[in-house]
């Protein structure tokens, strides 16, 4: 199963030019957001960023080990994940955690943590602004009526229903765009879809898959725009699952005008909202707690003794 699983990996990849763009774009986001933090915020510069991913290098424990040698003494723990889940922002958290524990266990680094951003106005703005660029390249005659799904990787069920809190979130940055859109006369009529559903678990519905697969019989549409609401960069989800198995089902489904618009990659609102974050998370007259006491509430469900041990870690910072 694993040699299957990594083939067929490899056979997307080489579809979309042969690797991943994740590190790419994370880089860019990187580089242009301490160029305006070192403008908007000197006194707490200058800046650095470091990358820290959980299943590639470069790694948690690599970023960590360089910010020792760096002799970073103030850190912010940024998850590039806008709306907040236990399998996402919270693994990251534990991830950073269990690391800091060996690498800095004096805790010379002082950190402050964004831990969901689903509803920045600047987020919604991107998200707003990239849906009408791409209802630009809609036939004219659809451009008025052509529907909007809103897609997010989905969740088993079975998390959902511990209280993660993920799909009200990803709900949340859907009704905010949605409104933006409204105020600009933009009044298409829109739906949420999930996808990248992985194993024989129950997750979240509906797919994308079947929602293009059915749509005509329901809603007849020779065009859609589809805009990835839960991703912050271009990678295999956006670039193969909704760039090239998703126009293939839109396709068969009669849906000739089939666009996806652009995640926020290096969009420079999407560049000033991450700055706007990291700034409000270096004010040290604002303690996290003041930000965001949601990062403290673990899942009603959760059953899991690591996710206590990083927020009691979060919660004396």
């Amino acid at each position: 199963m694993a040699n299957w699983k990594t083939k067929s990996i490899q056979e997307k990849y080489a579809q979309i030019g042969g690797g991943s763009e994740s590190e790419k774009w994370t880089k860019l986001q990187g580089e242009k957001m301490v160029e305006l933090l070192d403008v908007k915020s000197k006194e707490t510069g200058p800046h650095k960023y470091y990358i820290g991913f959980r299943y590639n290098e470069p790694m948690t424990k690599t970023a960590l080990e360089e910010m020792m040698r760096d002799g970073i003494t103030n850190a912010v723990a940024f998850p590039q994940y806008p709306q907040y889940s236990c399998a996402t922002s919270g693994s990251s958290l534990n991830d950073l955690y269990r690391h800091q524990k060996s690498i800095d266990p004096n805790q010379s680094i002082k950190w402050s943590f964004i831990d969901r951003w689903a509803t920045h106005p600047l987020l919604v703005k991107v998200f707003a602004d990239n849906i009408q660029k791409a209802l630009e390249k809609v036939d004219p005659e659809h451009k008025d009526t052509a529907p909007i799904l809103f897609s997010a990787h989905s969740l088993p069920i079975k998390i959902i229903l511990k209280g993660d809190p993920y799909t009200t979130e990803i709900g949340a940055t859907v009704g905010y765009v949605a409104d933006e859109l409204r105020r600009r006369g933009i009044k298409n009529p829109y739906r949420l879809v999930w996808q990248s559903k992985d194993g024989p678990l129950e997750w979240m519905g509906p797919s994308a898959e079947h929602v293009l697969k059915t749509i005509n019989k329901n809603t007849p549409t020779p065009s859609v725009v589809l805009i990835p609401i839960a991703f912050t960069s271009d990678h295999i989800e956006t670039l193969y699952e909704l760039g090239i198995e998703c126009k293939e089902y839109a396709n068969k489904s009669g849906i000739s005008n089939f666009i996806v618009a652009e995640p926020p990659n290096d969009n420079p609102s999407f560049i000033e909202c991450m700055a706007d974050l990291v700034i409000k998370s270096l004010d040290t007259k604002k303690p996290t707690y003041l930000n965001n006491n949601q990062v403290y509430m673990r899942c009603p469900g959760c059953e899991f003794d690591h996710c206590k041990t990083t927020k009691d870690w979060i919660h004396n910072f």
